[in-house]
């Protein structure tokens, strides 16, 4: 184990997106398994191409926007006493990270499910504000641990710990806006297998 943690330390310090990237696409990918497994209970029927997004979108723009998140904020934000940083820094993320990263989320899915702007439109209205609700109940509490207690180069694989949970409830948030999209225009949406 120790091994394993030093070898993540180096790359996390030395080549932090591609570690970023790839802890996120697993994660995500993970979320996303669970979600159709254990919430859905899909069995035989699993969606390989949805899982496939979930780890495109986590390699390419989750891992790497969050774990550059984590940088700037610490950066950004220099107060010396750690329980007011970790206000100001948990506010900041709630006011303007999360609404911003659930929107590339639903976006970039979208994306690469093939969808219209319409299409694309429609699923914000579906899903968008109750997921952010939901954020907001989850990630200020995981943020206010992760902040105060955990050194900043741990804090990206720490997230994606907790983000486990989090991508599962994604990934099920994204099926049933879907769905509700399906049954409110059933012609929009031919099909989710794009990738």
């Amino acid at each position: 184990m120790s091994t394993l943690l030093q070898k993540y330390q180096y790359n996390i310090l030395n080549k932090p997106i591609r570690t970023f990237a790839m802890q996120s696409s697993f994660m995500m990918t993970l979320g996303d398994v669970i979600s159709q497994q254990l919430v859905e209970k899909k069995g035989w029927e699993h969606d390989v191409s949805r899982s496939l997004r979930m780890t495109i979108y986590g390699a390419t723009i989750g891992g790497p926007v969050i774990g550059t998140w984590f940088g700037f904020i610490n950066r950004a934000v220099t107060i010396q006493n750690k329980w007011a940083a970790t206000i100001v820094k948990v506010g900041i993320d709630q006011a303007f990270f999360s609404p911003t990263i659930l929107a590339v989320f639903m976006g970039g899915i979208s994306m690469l499910e093939g969808r219209t702007l319409v299409e694309t439109k429609e699923k914000f209205q579906k899903g968008y504000f109750n997921g952010l609700m939901n954020s907001y109940c989850y990630w200020p509490f995981v943020n206010l641990f992760t902040f105060a207690l955990i050194p900043v180069h741990y804090r990206p694989i720490v997230n994606s710990c907790f983000g486990i949970a989090w991508n599962t409830y994604l990934s099920h948030l994204n099926q049933v806006s879907l769905q509700a999209l399906k049954l409110s225009q059933p012609t929009l949406i031919p099909s989710t297998n794009k990738i």
